[in-house]
């Protein structure tokens, strides 16, 4: 019996290892080839020892100005994942904690706005910051962003308030304290894997967005996606400072989603109460 479960742990074990070596391939591709000159990169057969440089990087991102497109993305992001995050969260608390007869209508209506194709309201939408002076702004970009995460923020934050037993906010109410101190002190720190799992969803919509920057953003306020087919010239496509670019742009969501890892776990408050 033990040698069996031996063998069955090895085999997940190696299942893991291969399923792991086919995602992060790509991606060390990618890393690889950001160090490469241009003769490299496009060397047969591909080399995987070779003189690196840093040339990809300085040309792309001092020369070529994608620092600051950085900035934008990252200014953009936060911005974007903040407010979202504090108006989703209360509008959440209260479709959980204080249902009413159009709590059905309200949250479909919300779902239709989160699946409703950017496309169809672009023109509108342009019209509308053109009108109110905010195209070329950083404050045109992020309502538009937050307008479409909100739903998002909603409907993942209500199921998961929705999971933490109401036994606790009797308890509390019962002990003198008001629901904004409940939802402030108790409710949202028991939800915080949803917490942070909803803002990391949050910052990679915003992150990785491209159509809305795309007619909303100008010269000063491009972010990444939209500057990164710049690199495709007619002269041919500059496919290390498209990698450079392109391994840059995976860091900042990175480190985001490692500084809540430890939180994105659904499910703490089983057992809270008995």
């Amino acid at each position: 019996m033990k040698k069996s479960r031996n063998i069955k742990t090895a085999a997940i074990y190696l299942g893991l290892i291969i399923f792991l070596i086919i995602v992060l391939t790509p991606y060390a591709w990618l890393v690889l080839t950001s160090f490469k000159t241009r003769v490299d990169a496009f060397s047969m057969p591909p080399k995987f020892i070779f003189q690196g440089t840093l040339n990809n990087y300085r040309e792309a991102f001092i020369e070529k100005g994608m620092l600051k497109n950085l900035k934008n993305s990252t200014i953009i992001m936060l911005a974007t994942v903040g407010i979202s995050m504090a108006l989703g969260l209360p509008s959440a608390y209260a479709f959980s904690r204080f249902p009413t007869k159009w709590d059905k209508v309200l949250s479909n209506y919300l779902l239709g706005t989160r699946f409703t194709p950017f496309v169809v309201l672009a023109l509108p939408l342009y019209l509308m910051m053109s009108k109110l002076g905010l195209l070329n702004t950083y404050t045109g970009i992020i309502v538009a962003h937050v307008a479409f995460n909100l739903p998002f923020v909603v409907w993942m934050m209500r199921g998961f308030y929705d999971a933490i037993p109401k036994e606790i906010d009797e308890a509390a109410r019962v002990d003198g304290m008001s629901w904004f101190q409940i939802f402030l002190k108790i409710d949202t720190p028991l939800a915080k894997g949803g917490v942070a799992a909803t803002s990391v969803f949050c910052a990679i919509n915003s992150w990785n967005e491209f159509l809305m920057a795309l007619i909303l953003t100008g010269r000063n306020t491009t972010t990444m996606p939209v500057a990164v087919p710049g690199l495709l010239t007619p002269q041919g496509t500059i496919w290390g400072q498209i990698a450079a670019v392109g391994t840059i742009i995976t860091i900042p969501v990175l480190i985001f989603a490692i500084l809540v890892q430890k939180h994105m776990i659904a499910g703490m408050t089983m057992g809270a109460v008995k």
